[in-house]
């Protein structure tokens, strides 16, 4: 009997145990974090000004990013994703004309974003497969200069729907606090389906 009740408080202690990392997480949680954006825009439209010798290629950049989500169970969870890409920056000169000329451009990229995330292995180290669709705002600042001549500028700002897919890692510290490393492209519809990017980000999660 002893050996059975022995056996017995065993098992109600690994059930406990096993229950107790189960609900690790569950529930509402906030995080932020830092993106690092790798642009891959359809620059199709701007082909016309490699005959004047530009080469029309617009750098990476940095961004933030914050999260308000629910923990549904150790599986699903849901979330509204706002991330916000500054400086994506185009800068060349080109020599084919006398004088010279310059483009600037500035494209500044935010997204709000409900995603669904899946973990197919729950725990304290959770992978997890992500998707979802939102809304996309870029606004684009240009100015044209050669010397002698007057600066001209353009602005131009549109919103659109976007969507977006990805992998990542959620690394709990402890049941209040994880630390996270996602990997995702997003893009832009209608009007702004030239605009996509791949976005490597790190962030905590408070839970």
């Amino acid at each position: 009997m002893k050996r059975l009740s022995v056996i017995g408080c065993l098992v109600a202690v690994f059930i406990f145990v096993g229950s107790a990392q189960a609900a690790v997480g569950i529930g509402p949680y906030f995080g932020i974090g830092g993106s690092y954006a790798i642009q891959n825009f359809n620059n199709d439209e701007l082909d016309a000004l490699r005959f004047y010798g530009f080469d029309p290629e617009f750098d990476n950049t940095w961004g933030v990013n914050a999260r308000l989500g629910y923990q549904f169970n150790p599986v699903i969870a849901l979330e509204v994703a706002f991330e916000y890409l500054p400086g994506f920056n185009y800068s060349e000169t080109s020599r084919w004309g006398n004088p010279p000329m310059s483009i600037d451009a500035d494209l500044d990229v935010w997204t709000i974003v409900l995603a669904a995330k899946v973990y197919p292995f729950p725990g304290n180290v959770r992978p997890y497969f992500t998707a979802g669709l939102g809304i996309m705002n870029a606004s684009m600042d240009a100015t044209v200069s050669a010397a002698g001549y007057y600066p001209e500028s353009a602005r131009e700002y549109d919103a659109n729907p976007c969507g977006k897919i990805g992998f990542g890692v959620d690394f709990f510290i402890n049941p209040s606090l994880s630390f996270n490393v996602e990997g995702a492209y997003t893009a832009g519809f209608n009007d702004l389906d030239d605009i996509g990017y791949f976005t490597v980000s790190i962030g905590l999660g408070f839970h």
